[in-house]
């Protein structure tokens, strides 16, 4: 029997010495503007005629997540059943449209199941619409999983990624990455820790979840102005058990890939994932999420983030394009003439006027992101901002020698200037720092899905860190 990785937490989050009161808004209650257009949810409550509701599993800026339990599952027909007996609930907020998400995702279901990307993409089992107070919330039924990569990161030693570990990551979501391009031509725009996935919410962990909401109510801020009632998500759900396999998720900002070099113009991805030809208002297509993932290798390695505040904010602490730009010349360089050509260009294209997060009707891209940014000799407007720091080669610590070369090389392919340089995920998949010398870790099919057993043979990555409350262990079996 291969060995499994656990980690075992030291306390539930929930069991609190203070009341379950809590007396601070907590979750969506933080966005008191917004705070009502997310669903009053309650263990408890039934949804559709078929789910229970019982615990708050997460939430985010669009919607809330809970684990609930399928009423119509039969034990006796388990292997036959539609749905599990456990399921998770995205419930979007009623200011969101979830009908696109619904879409993209029944598109990624169907486009090619064959296909060995599907595996690392998170797809619904199930969908329905819940009317509130507010207006129509979609509801996506999901498998329950554990928690997102930020999630998981935080939990290991140093919050960082052992090299084989991190090589079969950039495989597994290389492959969700090259299915979405490829076979559903699709654009997912916010690549980041926080939207994929680890690990299937294992059943013996979620029983003992509900044995411990039965014996203990969750923590809740009620609202003074009209008792609304905010349940607070666990910070920790139990123990690891089985493989921590990744799975990308929430694709409500996706984009059609367009056909040929047809490219989308328009304000996507998190600040400090945002691709060069973003934040310039020059068209972009799937390349974007190319450079996302190329960033996110930092987080998962370094624990760091290459482009973020105050780095990339202006003197008012809000982001500045410029402040960005300026950055990543300094990890990379000065941009090629032929971008800053298509910048140049694009100042005079104008579509439908477009407000920026400042409140300032723009008449293209460039203008909404702050542009103009270089003059007419080429040079950065804002120069000052420049500033002689390390390259990228200064930002890897953790690898040394060939390793670190090849890894060096292969963010090479990804984090360039020009969108149409960069290797496309089917591209990079096959580049020398994802390949072993074993013949056996060469094979897509099983080489790296074994990578997990291989580490449980050999020396322990992950060790225990007691002092910030959290054990991970490396399990061996004989």
């Amino acid at each position: 029997m291969p060995g499994i990785w656990k980690r075992i937490f030291c306390r539930h989050s929930w069991r609190t010495e203070m009341s379950n009161i809590l007396h601070e808004p907590v979750d969506e209650a933080v966005w008191s503007k917004r705070s009502h257009h997310f669903h009053p949810t309650q263990p408890g409550q039934i949804l559709d005629t078929r789910f229970k509701t019982i615990a708050k599993l997460g939430y985010g800026g669009a919607s809330t997540v809970w684990l609930a339990e399928n009423l119509k599952f039969k034990r006796w027909f388990h292997n036959h059943s539609y749905l599990p007996r456990y399921v998770s609930i995205k419930i979007t907020a009623s200011d969101i449209d979830g009908s696109d998400e619904i879409g993209w995702l029944k598109l990624v279901s169907n486009a090619n199941p064959s296909h060995e990307g599907l595996k690392y993409i998170r797809t619904p089992i199930d969908g329905f619409d819940l009317q509130g107070e507010c207006g129509k919330h979609s509801c996506l039924v999901f498998e329950p999983m554990r928690e997102t990569l930020l999630e998981f990161r935080q939990q290991l030693p140093l919050q960082r990624f052992p090299l084989p570990l991190f090589k079969a990551y950039m495989y597994f979501l290389l492959q969700a990455l090259d299915y979405l391009h490829t076979e559903c031509r699709l654009i997912h725009t916010d690549i980041k820790d926080d939207n994929i996935m680890v690990s299937t919410l294992h059943g013996s962990v979620i029983k003992e979840l509900v044995e411990l909401c039965k014996a203990d109510a969750q923590p809740r801020y009620i609202q003074k102005e009209d008792g609304r009632v905010t349940y607070a998500s666990p910070a920790e759900i139990g123990s690891l058990l089985g493989d921590p396999l990744p799975r990308l998720a929430d694709f409500n900002t996706c984009f059609t890939r367009p056909p040929g070099d047809r490219c989308h113009q328009g304000p996507i991805q998190s600040a400090r994932y945002r691709a060069p030809e973003v934040l310039l208002g020059i068209p972009w297509s799937h390349k974007v999420d190319i450079w996302n993932l190329g960033l996110l290798m930092w987080n998962l390695l370094e624990d760091i983030s290459l482009f973020d505040r105050p780095e990339i904010a202006g003197d008012d602490g809000e982001y500045d394009a410029h402040a960005h730009l300026a950055q990543i010349i300094s990890y990379i360089g000065n941009p090629p003439e032929l971008l800053i050509k298509r910048e140049r260009m694009f100042r005079k294209i104008s579509g439908v006027c477009v407000v920026n997060e400042k409140g300032k009707e723009c008449k293209s891209m460039n203008e909404y992101w702050g542009g103009p940014f270089f003059d007419d000799d080429g040079i950065m407007i804002r120069k000052v901002l420049l500033k002689e720091g390390k390259k990228l080669p200064d930002m890897v610590t953790e690898l040394m020698g060939k390793d670190k070369a090849l890894f060096l090389d292969f963010a090479a392919c990804m984090i360039r200037w020009l969108p149409e340089q960069r290797m496309d995920a089917k591209e990079l998949l096959k580049h020398p720092f994802l390949c072993h010398e074993d013949e056996q870790m060469k094979d897509p099919g099983g080489g790296w899905k074994s990578i997990f057993r291989r580490l449980g043979a050999g020396t322990p990555y992950f060790v225990s860190d007691q002092a910030n409350g959290v054990s991970v262990i490396h399990e061996t079996t004989s």
